[in-house]
């Protein structure tokens, strides 16, 4: 139940930006406090996209590079549950 709820944000907030976000892909302790997210693909063109959007917003702060392939082998986030009031 947590897991689908996580990838369902996940996907939400970073699934343009990647191209095989799922279930096989996460490993979730939530109560731990840890999220990984393993062999993820970069999707290029939603990257690039972003890049030159906000270039046309802000061309003073445009990245002079575009992205040609990537991945992320792991992704790791820790959550200090004792700490969040913080």
């Amino acid at each position: 139940m947590a897991k689908r709820a996580l990838l369902d944000v996940l996907e939400q907030t970073i699934g343009k930006y990647v191209l095989n976000l799922e279930p096989e892909s996460l490993n979730v302790a939530i109560w731990n406090g840890k999220i990984e997210l393993n062999s993820l693909v970069l999707n290029v063109g939603a990257i690039n996209e972003e890049i030159d959007r906000q270039a046309a917003i802000q061309p003073n702060l445009a990245l002079p590079f575009r992205v040609k392939d990537g991945s992320l082998e792991t992704i790791t986030v820790d959550f200090p549950w004792s700490n969040l009031t913080s």
